[in-house]
């Protein structure tokens, strides 16, 4: 990777309060750590979000795909490491590896970023101070990282659950979190009656979602593949498509 600032490690210790009803750390907060320590690099890199900022510009997450090997339980001391991957025009792919204290593999993730223009709301093109954090002989935590999800297929479709976004969902963005996509499709997958673990995630996001709106999950089996779930998630009124998932579940 040449300069060794293009890596960053940071430990996490699983907390109590961080567990699911499984006893095993919530997909939620295994999300809430990628952020913190892409945006801790993004920060010694000099490309965080106060440095965007002063240029009038936001990061926001455009795709994520997560895959599952284990939980961890309460107590355990982990270790991710984060690097940059791609820089394209409009496109930042950042990677993910999730370690347990044996230095197995826990989880393994790709994340895609664009920059948004805080007035313009507009994606914007990529700044120069990150087009050099492009790398020489980029390294992929998991290979297949271009993230395509169909929408659910035609036909009737069932009621969702609804959530009604408060202020508690609203980010340093001003929209909603992309943390609170993840509960609704793992809520939206739990009402399909799905039953199992869960091995992978991916979310695309479309459209930003604001305080006041009511939020829908629509969700089908995915055509051709056993235990995939995919998922619409719209603002109810418009039905404008805010996020489209895929669960995968074993």
């Amino acid at each position: 990777m040449g300069n060794p600032m293009k890596t960053h490690v940071e430990d996490f210790l699983v907390r109590r309060t961080e567990l699911g009803m499984d006893n095993r750390i919530r997909v939620q907060a295994l999300c809430n750590y990628m952020e913190e320590a892409a945006g801790n690099h993004a920060a010694a890199l000099g490309v965080g979000l106060e440095h965007l900022k002063e240029d009038g510009l936001t990061w926001v997450l455009a795709k994520m795909r997560m895959v599952f090997t284990r939980f961890p339980a309460a107590g355990e001391r982990i270790c991710l490491e984060t690097w940059p991957v791609a820089v394209e025009r409009l496109r930042f792919r950042r990677d993910f590896v999730l370690r347990d204290e044996q230095g197995a593999r826990c989880m393994a993730g790709v994340t895609q970023w664009v920059v948004l223009g805080l007035s313009s709301r507009r994606i914007e093109r990529m700044p120069g101070s990150v087009s050099h954090l492009h790398p020489q002989t980029p390294r992929h935590a998991v290979e297949e990282g271009d993230i395509r999800i169909p929408a659910p297929a035609p036909g009737p479709e069932a009621a969702g659950p609804s959530f009604p976004v408060r202020l508690a969902d609203i980010d340093q963005n001003h929209h909603v979190n992309n943390v609170r996509y993840v509960d609704f499709t793992l809520e939206a997958a739990h009402d399909h009656g799905v039953c199992g673990t869960l091995r992978r995630l991916d979310l695309i996001f479309r459209a930003e979602g604001l305080r006041g709106d009511v939020i829908t999950v629509v969700t089908a089996d995915e055509e051709g593949a056993s235990g995939s779930l995919v998922h619409s998630i719209r603002r109810a009124g418009d039905g404008q498509e805010l996020a489209r998932a895929r669960s995968v579940w074993e």
